[in-house]
């Protein structure tokens, strides 16, 4: 025979939060030693998971021990699926009102489980009433009462009671500061629950989930690090299929204050978007003609009428082109490459163009066209260097162009120069003074990033928005600036009061950036649903674009994916905004496989860093780890398709 001793019994309700009962209560009531060595009997039963034994036994203690009995009675029903029986028991628990203050933890405890069984609210908002009478909560109460917060989705008040219980709860702490983002403070608790493991499937869950938190935080050396643990320990793993990691649509993958962030505090991703737009167009290869979005045509030297009107009938359709919906622009562009002899201008402009609708791999390789052809301008070198570093390329003649770069011969040095120095080369002279160029928009905003990337902050009376106010673009950029003198809940407040709801088209088409940067302000302020996103007769490609990222919010990716295969065929896109959009399309769906094979279009169309990432997480769930760690060399960054766990939330509900 077994002697268990009561310090054993402890420890093992420590160790298990669904046993619900310490002997130390049961002590202070009776002293009878028979009862007490069958009820450790049966506590060990169900840590063994042999319940009907456990219930078997308790039945018989429940004659002196009545409360703690039923209350173990009903968890072992309960373990079993004999949800009618369970209820019974539970419920001799529950309808005793007095017991919420003699017998706090037998009450919150069937409350739980009653709401497993039912699934109904008040039973929690009795648990909690239940704690709040009590202000001496053991830890034990203390854990149930973080469950109930956990069921509620209320993880900051799970966290709050957790700070206060003494030890056993660093992985459960992990992974509610994994659901809320903090990311940092994840680590630091699963760290150390990794180091007090006590056994290997223990090892092998916490592994997975800091592989999982790699992924969502993109910490790649971390990530290298715990697949190489991975690697050693895959023969016996498993984790994997009780908790697969998969990708899946989340569109609200960040919260309101990172969404906030990424209209404040420019990302250099976006930092190059937002040069791509206010880049001008160019209109000569021997002069420096441009076309500014605002100004219209504008001269850096001395130029006579004569020679601008006979370049504007030479490119008369060309101009018509610029003016188009950015969609349409391409596809008229790469219809007149086609039918004339191209200039490099020509390139330099499809390039820009491909670059505003997100098509950065074909925009590098116009861009680098357009350079080759005319190597002496430094507007085309310098964004033959931005856009590589957009896509994560290396240049094969960049060393030649670096050294070109600093000539003081040659076109567009300021341009050139400027955006050099900011993007690739920080310590690069700008030797070239602005002139005429001054009256556009890119100086402006060149100006702008100048005291972004001296840490200087920006108010709104920049240049930039003195002048151009009226582009949609300066118009969201200007309307996120937080004042100096305003408090949080005053700039939300006026952010909410004043960003357009309604009246919003110029919002909805145009470059990919507007569109962007429009709905990550949405969603900072949870006012995504409310938005007017219908214009009403209007079908520009831009436009049903932004639409479609509306059907696939309400549940409608069947319509979104025909809009967007429409305009794949319609104007031959193979720009990664689509690209991603058809996944998310997929993924709201649920239909993985037709993600999957999306991901390798991608893949093959463009070579897409974000594709091989997603790819590498593929990898991980089927264990291909040597594999996939190749797929590992720059972080993720898309809005809407993120890293789910499924069966998160129940695994940490069990917790």
């Amino acid at each position: 025979m077994v002697t268990i001793s009561l310090a054993r019994v402890n420890d093992t309700i420590e160790a298990l939060p669904n046993i619900l009962f310490t002997y130390d209560k049961l002590k202070k009531q009776q002293n009878v030693t028979t009862l007490q060595v069958d009820f450790n009997k049966g506590v060990a039963l169900l840590e063994k998971k042999e319940y009907e034994k456990a219930i078997d036994i308790f039945k018989q203690t429940a004659q002196v021990l009545r409360v703690p009995s039923f209350l173990n009675i009903g968890i072992a029903y309960y373990k079993l699926n004999s949800f009618k029986n369970a209820t019974i028991y539970l419920n001799q628990i529950y309808n005793v009102k007095e017991l919420m203050f003699s017998d706090t933890y037998s009450f919150m405890s069937s409350a739980y489980y009653l709401y497993k069984i039912t699934n109904e609210d008040h039973y929690l908002q009795d648990l909690i009433n239940a704690a709040k009478n009590n202000p001496n909560l053991s830890d034990n109460e203390k854990r149930m009462l973080a469950d109930t917060f956990i069921v509620l989705k209320e993880y900051k008040n799970a966290l709050r009671i957790l700070e206060n219980v003494s030890k056993g709860v660093d992985f459960k702490k992990a992974l509610l500061h994994l659901k809320l983002n903090d990311f940092k403070k994840s680590e630091a608790f699963l760290e150390r629950a990794y180091k007090e493991a006590l056994s290997e499937n223990q090892v092998d869950t916490i592994l997975w989930f800091m592989i999982y938190r790699d992924l969502k935080s993109n910490s790649l050396t971390k990530l290298q690090e715990h697949l190489n643990i991975l690697e050693e320990r895959r023969l016996n793993f498993t984790v994997n299929q009780e908790l697969p990691i998969t990708i899946a649509f989340n569109e609200t993958k960040y919260s309101s204050d990172e969404y906030l962030d990424f209209v404040t505090q420019y990302s250099l991703y976006r930092q190059i978007d937002m040069a791509f737009y206010f880049a001008p167009f160019v209109f000569s290869d021997n002069q420096e003609i441009i076309y500014d979005n605002s100004k219209g045509f504008i001269f850096n030297s001395k130029q006579n009428l004569q020679s601008l009107e006979n370049m504007i009938k030479y490119n008369s359709q060309f101009i018509n082109i610029i003016k188009e919906d950015p969609i349409v622009r391409v596809k008229k562009l790469k219809d007149l490459i086609k039918h004339k002899e191209t200039k490099s201008y020509v390139y330099y402009n499809l390039a820009l163009s491909l670059a505003q609708i997100h098509d950065f791999q074909n925009a590098h390789a116009y861009f680098l066209k357009a350079y080759k052809l005319n190597p002496g301008n430094k507007l085309y070198a310098a964004m033959t260097l931005v856009s590589a570093k957009r896509i994560n390329k290396e240049v094969k003649d960049k060393s030649y162009i670096e050294r070109n770069m600093s000539s003081e011969y040659g076109l567009y040095n300021y341009f050139g120069q400027t955006l050099y120095s900011l993007f690739i080369n920080n310590k690069a002279n700008v030797k070239q003074e602005a002139q005429g160029y001054k009256n556009t928009i890119l100086y402006s905003f060149l100006e702008l990033l100048e005291k972004l990337k001296k840490n200087e902050p920006i108010l709104g009376n920049e240049e930039l928005f003195a002048k151009y106010y009226k582009d949609p673009l300066v118009y969201l950029m200007n309307k996120a600036i937080k004042q100096p003198n305003e408090n949080k809940f005053n700039y939300i407040a006026r952010l909410q009061d004043t960003l357009p709801l309604q009246i919003n088209n110029n919002f909805l088409e145009g470059s990919v950036i507007i569109t962007e940067f429009y709905i990550d302000i949405l969603k900072a302020l949870a006012l995504f649903d409310r938005a007017n996103f219908n214009i009403d007769n209007y079908y520009s490609p831009s436009y049903i674009r932004t639409l479609a990222i509306k059907l696939i919010h309400d549940n409608n990716s069947n319509a979104a994916i025909g809009i967007l295969e429409y305009l794949q065929n319609r104007y031959e896109l193979k720009d990664k905004y689509t690209l991603y959009l058809m996944v998310a399309a997929y993924l709201q769906q649920k239909e993985y496989n037709e993600a999957s094979l999306q991901i390798s279009l991608i893949k093959a169309l463009i070579n897409d860093s974000g594709a091989n990432f997603l790819n590498g997480v593929q990898l991980i769930q089927e264990l291909k780890i040597n594999s996939a760690k190749q797929f590992f060399s720059y972080p993720y960054y898309d809005t809407f398709i993120d890293f789910d766990l499924i069966g998160f939330d129940e695994f940490l509900e069990s917790l």
